[in-house]
């Protein structure tokens, strides 16, 4: 094992072995009372089953397999060559993009029958669909996907068309079985013989399947949240959520210039969409309906630095897998000194920024124990934006903000706030989130299993949105749930590709 110590606290790296399992344990230490010492951290995580290995490195296969027992047999390590509709697989996966497509290819490296299935025709079609803007949020060194790390020469932050490319070659190259357009239709678990029945739609025919296993990866939202607005059937202009906003070169309509669009909300999507609105020659009007914790691009990649992922890392040998590890061997309980030294850190930095947004109305917080982004990330999935622009159209006034306000009534060519003003609209755009993961259990299984499941995401902190008890680590994410056999996989690239592994391991 490594040993280090810093303020007064001995941290010990191990490598730990059961007679199933080996894996990583973390220990720290500390002097307390009485000459004995105190266990801050104790740290375990399995990294593979014994006799279960990943068939890398020294246990690559050969190739050049002849005989056809063994081609048939390489076929299944490599995904080559195989129907991906054909039987019913272990594991099945709804949900296509990355997550869906991390937990795939780890599981196809175990040996695991997975198969994939997504409405769109491509894995990276989540992605290419949406509006022209999009770029990822989070800087490149956490957003690798397993087993094959980005080309160096890729920007720090990857537009939407960047990654979803990458995501159909990631699909390829790691022998994924992937089914497009395909629509899960119902899904029922029978406890006799322990596996699902479910009804998959794909080009009008009706498939059945019955897996082991279903994991939900469709990312950490339900259905959107639309709120009905009075007087919204007079509206003449148009009125679109936020997911169904494609962006205004995607219409191929030249015509944006001059018309007057209202964005109803004010976090990650509100901004883009904003954004790209003011890009296109449209006036542009952003309500924020509660306050919103903004940052600049630069203190996230900061933040990011701070825990191993930066070109600085890589230089040094840190991993994108290494730094997971290290990163997740802390209890969320007890970073939260350290985010508020980095939030008190950014006020300090950009004073001068957040003066001029306070300037034009905008309405900012670090959180209820000011902790910043990051908790409000894990608590709620929601309340930040990572300024790539818009925060700039904000203060130079050339967006144009109401803060603390709602739409009290929609008119034919004009919404009314509820201050009373009357804002010209000719595009009301509803950037208002989205429900819960266990809506679509709901819609797919039933409203009884998603009840007995409860809500996904969040600690239990008790604070706004994350109602307790505490548990410590994210509810129902890669990990058993109420019902056997169900099992949630979402969050952030770099979440998705940590807990992959330990998912994966589980099924």
């Amino acid at each position: 094992g490594r040993v280090t110590e810093a303020d007064g606290v001995l941290t010990g790296w191990f490598q730990i072995q059961t007679p199933v399992a080996r894996g990583l344990a973390r220990v720290d230490l500390r002097a307390g009372g009485g000459g004995s010492d105190e266990c801050v951290v104790f740290f375990t995580t399995m990294t593979e089953i014994i006799g279960h290995e990943e068939p890398t490195g020294a246990r690559r296969p050969v190739g050049h397999a002849m005989h056809a027992v063994a081609r048939d047999a390489l076929a299944g390590v490599s995904g080559a060559g195989g129907d991906a509709g054909a039987g019913s697989p272990y594991v099945l996966i709804i949900g296509g993009s990355q997550s869906g497509l991390m937990l795939a290819a780890r599981l196809k490296r175990l040996g695991v029958p997975a198969l994939v299935v997504d409405r769109h025709a491509r894995p990276g079609d989540n992605w290419r669909f949406r509006y022209g803007t999009l770029h990822l949020h989070d800087p490149i060194w956490i957003c690798e996907l397993p087993y094959m790390p980005f080309p160096e020469h890729f920007p720090v932050y990857l537009s939407k068309d960047q990654f979803a490319d990458w995501l159909d070659l990631y699909a390829k190259v790691m022998g994924i079985d992937f089914q497009g357009c395909a629509q899960v239709q119902k899904a029922a678990y029978d406890p006799s013989s322990a596996r699902w029945s479910v009804k998959v739609s794909t080009g009008g025919a009706v498939q059945s399947l019955a897996p082991a296993h279903v994991v939900f990866a469709t990312g950490n939202c339900g259905s959107a949240k639309v709120p009905s607005l009075p007087g919204e059937d007079s509206f003449l202009g148009t009125m679109a959520h936020a997911s169904q906003f494609k962006g205004c070169g995607a219409s191929g309509d030249s015509s944006w210039a001059g018309r007057k669009c209202v964005v109803l909300g004010s976090n990650t999507s509100a901004h883009d969409i904003a954004q790209d609105l003011y890009e296109n020659g449209c006036h542009v009007t952003m309500l924020q309906r509660s306050p919103t914790c903004v940052l600049k691009t630069e203190r996230i990649r900061e933040l990011c630095a701070a825990s191993g992922y930066s070109q600085e890392s890589v230089a040094g040998g840190l991993s994108a897998d290494r730094a997971d590890v290290i990163g997740a061997s802390t209890p969320w309980a007890l970073k939260t000194r350290g985010l508020q030294g980095f939030v008190e850190d950014v006020r300090e930095k950009d004073a001068e920024y957040y003066r001029r947004l306070d300037n034009v109305g905008w309405k900012q917080t670090w959180g209820e124990d000011n902790t910043g982004p990051y908790m409000m990330f894990l608590r709620t999935f929601r309340g930040y934006y990572f300024d790539i622009g818009a925060s700039e159209l904000l203060q130079d006034g050339k967006v144009s903000l109401r803060s603390g306000v709602s739409v009290q009534e929609v008119r034919e060519r004009s919404v009314v706030l509820s201050t009373g003003e009357e804002v010209p609209c000719d595009m009301l755009v509803l950037a208002t989130g989205y429900q819960n993961m266990t809506e679509i259990v709901s819609r797919v299984v039933s409203p009884e299993v998603a009840e007995a499941v409860g809500p996904c995401w969040g600690l239990g902190s008790g604070h706004p949105g994350d109602e307790g008890p505490w548990e410590g680590e994210l509810r129902n994410m890669w990990k058993p749930t109420a019902q056997p056999g169900l099992w949630f996989h979402g969050g952030n690239i770099g979440l998705c590709r940590f807990h992959s592994l330990h998912l994966a391991l589980q099924l």
